[in-house]
């Protein structure tokens, strides 16, 4: 866990840079608009906090279980993954600019990104708890139409592939290659799960199980929606250069949530008591050895 964490940790924090450095441009300027994003940000994580609250007790009631009850070390970890990739994802806004806030610096803009992190991530969870304990919901989801089964390895590096050319060319270029970049964080988090043999949030999708991937991104959705509309409406300003800003958005949010469940099923392989595996499987020799005894 801690490798793979690691490896996608600095994967986004040197790429973007050393594309820039190749191609010959300076590092942007870190762009900001009239307001204050302290305050509206504190009100938002208010927000947040007291939704993730409401929706955990009544899955706790519904269910007799729930995340925030049985799992209390495993949303602390969330929380710290969910404050790094918070940073990650406006340190990755800062070359790309795909949002500006009014945050007077960048510093200042990666603290208040970790802090929303810190609490999305557990809410999405959550959240995606929440939507799975209505039956008919989940049993529709999980008879759809099922995908191909794909080679893990082949896909693991087309995967790891894309997502590295997402990261490159989408900080020196980001009106062409806005989407192959925003993407990149999920892919290359799948990719160095299927490095190491592990299932991702697409695995289920050959068995025609797609609840995975439309819960995550409904709370995605819902989830990150709600923070949103919870910074504007107390006062925050934000500014959105975007292809079709309502889809957009939509969309965003959408594979936020599938980044988020990605990255909890990471946090949470300790509490599965796996044990650790190799990035490549050992191959026995392909012709037998025989020992004989005099």
């Amino acid at each position: 866990m801690k490798i793979r964490l690691a490896l996608f940790s600095v994967a986004l924090l040197l790429l973007p840079a050393l594309s820039i450095w190749l191609s010959g441009q300076g590092l942007p300027e870190h762009a900001t608009i009239v307001g204050n994003a302290v305050l509206p940000t504190l009100i938002a994580s208010l927000v947040v906090t007291a939704a993730t609250l409401l929706l955990n007790a009544h899955t706790h009631h519904r269910s007799g279980s729930s995340l925030l009850h049985t799992q209390r070390p495993y949303i602390a970890w969330l929380s710290v993954a969910g404050a790094g990739m918070g940073t990650l994802l406006a340190y990755l806004n800062f070359y790309t600019a795909s949002w500006i806030t009014s945050a007077d610096s960048l510093v200042q803009s990666l603290l208040l990104a970790a802090l929303l992190g810190a609490l999305l991530l557990p809410s999405v969870l959550v959240t995606r708890l929440w939507l799975a304990g209505f039956p008919g919901l989940l049993r529709s989801l999980t008879r759809a139409p099922a995908l191909p089964k794909l080679g893990s390895e082949p896909t693991a590096w087309l995967l790891l592939l894309t997502a590295l050319s997402g990261l490159l060319c989408g900080a020196a270029w980001p009106a062409q290659f806005f989407w192959l970049l925003w993407l990149s964080p999920l892919l290359l988090l799948a990719a160095l799960q299927l490095l190491w043999h592990e299932s991702t949030i697409f695995s289920g999708l050959n068995q025609g199980d797609w609840s995975r991937i439309l819960l995550s991104s409904l709370s995605g959705l819902l989830t990150g929606g709600l923070a949103l509309a919870a910074y504007m409406l107390a006062g925050g300003a934000v500014y959105f250069s975007l292809p079709l800003p309502p889809l957009s958005i939509t969309l965003g949010l959408a594979i936020f949530g599938l980044l988020c469940l990605q990255l909890g099923d990471i946090v949470a392989e300790p509490w599965r008591g796996k044990k650790r595996s190799d990035i490549f499987k050992k191959k026995t020799f392909p012709i037998p050895l025989v020992v004989k005894k005099d």
